[in-house]
Formats: structure tokens, sequence, C-alpha cells
């Protein structure tokens, strides 16, 4: 436990202050973290037959392709279900230059799923792990923006990424970036190697060589949005744990608990600290497995 991050970007400290610097970059560790699914076996669960959307995608030319188009229809104890991943179809758009995706691919692959609680648990956020595969000289996407840090880590062949600076503030959404400003990093990544693309930061990636196949780490912020929906649950809890009555009787009873509610609130935000709302925002982190001594802390040893 607790190593998944120093096997892909080495110094755990050290990435702990490009994160906050906000500054793309690649690591080349020559480490392989066992979980790491291979090419091989992505293409096994494919053909198994139980693989369905939402958990298959596919883009082309910057747009969602329609799920009718790579899956196809069963009857399934008597029932017409729809959404099932076809082989055959989602090969020959591949061949036609569209890119798979497999989003959360940690609900349903053990390993990848404990790799990404790992990393989650040492940099105290809520991490997700999402799969491409991309044909030679093709790109899924424009260049866009994604509403988290994401660690790049690829799997098979080749693929060629320009990162732009990352935004001077918050003023920005998650999605295509048409003016995308100066390039901070240009570089193609090989098996193995990871890029770190800060958030917000817009991007693109076009497959070399073959097909391209990489495995995204996405490391999940707190916004302001999710720091005000902390506020009203702490709040909502002082209530709850105090034994207030849910449903007062007479107009004095209510306007009385609306008395305590506002004690009780302004009280427990007294104490409240910008750390630990933030902590409460990021939302609660994966436990770690049965039997399985506790990894660091966040980014801590």
């Amino acid at each position: 436990m607790g190593r998944a991050l120093a096997r892909l970007v080495g110094d755990a400290d050290a990435f702990a202050r490009t994160l906050e610097e906000q500054r793309p970059q690649v690591f080349r560790t020559g480490e392989w973290p066992a979980g790491l699914p291979r090419p091989d076996e992505l293409d096994a669960v494919l053909h198994s037959g139980l693989l369905r959307v939402p958990y298959v995608e596919m883009v082309q030319d910057g747009g969602v392709v329609a799920p009718e188009r790579f899956c196809t229809t069963r009857t399934v104890a008597g029932r017409r279900e729809g959404g099932w991943a076809d082989p055959a179809r989602i090969g020959a758009l591949l061949a036609g230059g569209a890119t798979l995706l497999l989003p959360q691919l940690d609900h349903w692959h053990a390993p990848v799923r404990a790799l990404a609680a790992d990393i989650a648990r040492q940099l105290g956020r809520r991490t997700e792990a999402f799969c491409f595969a991309t044909g030679a000289g093709r790109r899924g996407l424009d260049v866009h923006r994604d509403g988290a840090d994401v660690l790049v880590v690829q799997l098979a062949g080749e693929k060629e990424w320009t990162v732009h600076e990352a935004p001077a503030d918050g003023r920005w959404r998650p999605g295509p970036a048409p003016e995308p400003g100066p390039v901070a990093l240009h570089t193609v990544l090989a098996p193995g190697e990871v890029l770190y693309v800060p958030r917000g930061a817009p991007h693109a990636a076009t497959g070399r060589q073959g097909l391209s196949v990489h495995l995204s780490f996405t490391v999940r912020e707190a916004g302001t949005g999710q720091l005000h929906a902390a506020v009203g649950e702490f709040l909502a809890a002082s209530g709850r744990d105090h034994g207030l009555p849910e449903h007062p009787g007479t107009a004095a009873e209510l306007l009385a608990a609306a008395a305590e509610v506002l004690r009780l609130g302004r009280e427990r935000l007294a104490a409240l600290t910008p750390q630990e709302l933030l902590r409460l925002a990021r939302g609660p982190l994966p436990e770690p497995a049965p039997g399985t001594p506790p990894g660091p802390g966040p980014l801590g040893g």
C-alpha cells in the first residue's frame, strides 16, 4: 500500500510541488506498477460479452458516437436489452479513426481500482480511472480542458501530447478550448511513461505507431460548489447530532428550534478550519482493504 504514486512519478513529495504549481511534466521511472492492465487483457474483456454502455463509449471527430453504431442488442432472460459492446463494430470504427473509451475502469477492474484507491489515499483526493485507445494519426477529442488533474500512463503504442499553460485563475470551464494559449509542453509518450496534465490546462493527444492505449487517473479537486455543499451538510449534521426535533409542533417550538440551529451552527462553524472544510468537500476516501495496514497519509511518509 502507499506505493502506487511513487511507482508512477518517482518522488511523491516532488509531485506534490508539481500539483501545487500546476505545471505539466513527464515521468520516466522505469517501473510498471502491478495492476496496470495490458492491452490484450482489455481486448479479452471486450470480447467477453459482458461489457456494455456506459462502461464503453466511442468518440470521433470531437463528438460522441451513438451507441447503436458500436453496440448490439440481446435477449437476456426473455428481455431485449441494448448497449452491449460489439467487438467487430468497435474494431471497424477504430480503423476508421474513432477512439475507444472505457470510463470508470476502477468500477469493474479490481487491480486498477486498488491503484486508484491507493493514489486517492496518498493525495487525499478522489481518484478515478479511464482508458483510451486511439489509432495512429487519430485524435479522439480536439483541444479541451478537464475539470481534474490527470495522470496519463501509456500502456501500448505511442501518443503525442500537446499541453498548454494552465489558467492563472479559476475562471474557466471544462470542455472545448478553441483558444488554448501558449504551449507549456509537447511530448511523445512511450509505454510505461507517465504525463501529468494540470486541471484546466488545454490539451490534445494524437495516436502514433499503431494502436495507442493509455490509462488516465483523474484526481478530482473540490470547487466552490462542493465547499458550499459541505458547509450545508456540516450545519445540518449539527442539528442531527444534538437531537433537535425533526417536526416542531407549535410556532413557538419551531422558532425555538430555529434559534437553536443558529446557535449550534455558529458554534460549530467557529471551530471549523479551512483545512477541515476542504477535506469534507473532497468527500470520503476509499477504505484500505481488510487486513491491509494503512499506507501513508496525504503525500506523507
